[in-house]
């Protein structure tokens, strides 16, 4: 069943109006009528069943009807991934918010090849649309996080628990132990050509844990989107 964004603010009393782009959607795109059900969501954390009251040009308004269930993982993850080209940029943010990522923090590194420091007011916007597309696909409550692009140093000396993906690193069961589930835990996912031998040595004298993603090498896209899901899966 189709799902849609509604602001808290937008709902009152047990009724909602959605807003220009989502009445849009609705009228247009999914020629929804009035009587139809849907499901709505506030983006944190409150799923409803809803139903259309009216559905005239752009102006769409329903009744809330009971709350759905919002499954989260207890595992806050922050998936730090290098900047990359916009098709992978965006196959990352589709993905990973499917799979359950918290917060998504571009990281800038030795071998990163692109540049968001520069654009990122101007790109941010559109990287936001696509993290609202996938939660409506997918059914979570909650929309994730976009950061602005921080350095690698930067973020592991801010500290916390970190895991690196790496080739150097033992299997998904055994990287997860210690790790606490329910936490806040780092995910870094390096460059083409990964991260340098300085940038491993700094996380190790971080703390970090290590984590490899299997035998063969991985486009950064696959690479946040398998590591993620090892992590999430395995701490819940």
């Amino acid at each position: 069943m189709p799902q849609y964004l509604i602001p808290a603010e937008n709902m009152r009393e047990g009724e909602f109006f959605a807003g220009p782009e989502e009445a849009a959607h609705i009228a247009r795109a999914a020629r929804a009528r009035a009587g139809d059900e849907i499901e709505i969501f506030d983006g944190k954390g409150n799923r409803y069943r809803a139903v259309l009251k009216s559905v005239i040009g752009d102006r769409v308004t329903g009744s809330v009807k009971e709350k759905l269930p919002s499954p989260e993982y207890r595992t806050k993850l922050t998936l730090c991934f290098a900047v990359v080209a916009k098709p992978a940029l965006e196959s990352i943010l589709e993905h990973c918010t499917e799979a359950g990522v918290e917060v998504f923090q571009p990281v800038m590194a030795s071998r990163v090849q692109f540049d968001l420091f520069s654009d990122w007011d101007r790109r941010a916007g559109r990287l936001g649309q696509i993290l609202v597309a996938a939660s409506k696909q997918c059914g979570r409550g909650v929309l994730p996080e976009l950061r602005k692009p921080e350095k690698f140093d930067d973020l592991l000396a801010a500290g916390g628990a970190s895991v690196i993906a790496s080739p150097d690193g033992p299997a998904p069961d055994e990287a997860v132990r210690g790790l606490a589930g329910g936490a806040g835990l780092k995910l870094f996912v390096g460059p083409e050509g990964g991260f340098t031998k300085g940038e491993l040595e700094f996380a190790r004298s971080k703390g970090a844990a290590f984590m490899n993603l299997g035998l063969y090498t991985l486009r950064a896209e696959t690479a946040c989107l398998s590591a993620a899901s090892a992590l999430l899966t395995r701490l819940g």
